[in-house]
């Protein structure tokens, strides 16, 4: 009788668990992608977002959130909703802003931990005493250099990771593994001399290929900044109340996606669907209410009213 490989084995659990896309990445040191992340941190574009910094020494080595650890299992769940090209369409006539398309479902931290945590049980019943580490968004790990180490994925010039399959609307998750288990092939990155995304970047975030100046981008400006929004760049915010798809948007690549299969839009956030004058006067009681299932809760409300604010004064201004 003739036994599956582990690694088959591996992926198949993935796929029947439902995620997307899944490979297999070494954990050696990335010396050339930690020393681009110790630049990128030196230049400051991380902006406020200090715990980058904080955690680097964890980011450059993933063995030391799992000693023994062999392997990285990388997953990838697609996204994408068909919403899209209504969302690029808006105008503000109906007093409405604009949210990035991944919060137009369920909160997706808790699909993705769901969907983890049911893999690594699937895992360990299959591997006796194997150990395991899941990790996505709460964990100081880097997600994209193992997406492409393990070729679920290449690099954007957008700074986004690119699946020949699914575009770039893909969460990313790991799980770390004392497996022994073989490594997938790197993808070659495909983007050629396509400038699509930093030509339409309305910031200038992308003027640089393959690297994002987190301070001028308008899904940090909008989630992740902290206090008022310069005055120059909160003009460029358009109708942008929560993230910014707009590099997504145009990549070629990204033509090519599918509607999700499992983010429903029926679970999004009331928010979403609020007029800019209600989102401005919205209370913090009336905000945590709207966002307990979505992860638009992020931004906190102080942040909501202040994004609503900004493109309310931008529509005015039009």
């Amino acid at each position: 009788m003739v036994h599956p490989a582990r690694e088959q084995v591996v992926k198949e659990i993935a796929r029947d668990v439902g995620f997307s896309l899944v490979g297999i990445a070494p954990l050696d040191p990335l010396p050339e992608s930690n020393d681009t992340f110790a630049a990128w941190l030196d230049a400051g574009m991380h902006g406020d977002m200090g715990y980058l910094a904080r955690h680097k020494p964890l980011r450059e080595d993933a063995t030391a959130l799992l000693p023994g650890a062999r392997s990285a299992v990388c997953v990838g769940l697609n996204y994408y909703h068909d919403i899209e090209a209504q969302q690029r369409g808006m105008d503000g006539g109906d007093g409405r802003g604009r949210f990035s398309i991944y919060v137009h479902g369920q909160d997706y931290h808790a699909v993705m931990d769901g969907m983890l945590e049911e893999f690594e049980q699937q895992l360990r019943e299959a591997f006796p005493g194997v150990e395991t580490l899941a990790c996505c968004d709460t964990k100081p790990v880097s997600d994209r250099a193992l997406a492409m180490r393990a070729g679920i994925a290449w690099l954007g010039k957008n700074s986004n990771v690119i699946s020949p399959e699914y575009g770039s609307w893909i969460f990313l998750g790991e799980v770390l593994t004392t497996l022994d288990l073989q490594p997938d092939q790197p993808l070659e990155t495909l983007c050629g001399k396509c400038t699509r995304c930093i030509d339409a970047c309305p910031t200038g975030a992308l003027d640089t290929p393959f690297v994002l100046d987190a301070r001028r981008c308008i899904s940090y400006l909008t989630i992740e900044k902290r206090g008022e929004i310069d005055a120059e760049l909160a003009s460029k915010m358009g109708l942008d109340v929560y993230g910014c798809d707009t590099c997504q948007s145009v990549c070629p690549f990204n033509k090519v996606a599918s509607e999700s299969l499992v983010f429903s839009r029926a679970a999004r956030s009331p928010l979403i669907d609020r007029t800019l004058e209600d989102l401005v006067n919205i209370s913090d009681d009336e905000f945590r209410e709207a966002t307990k299932n979505s992860a638009i809760r992020r931004c906190k409300p102080e942040g909501m009213r202040r994004n609503a604010g900004i493109v309310r004064e931008n529509l005015r201004g039009d």
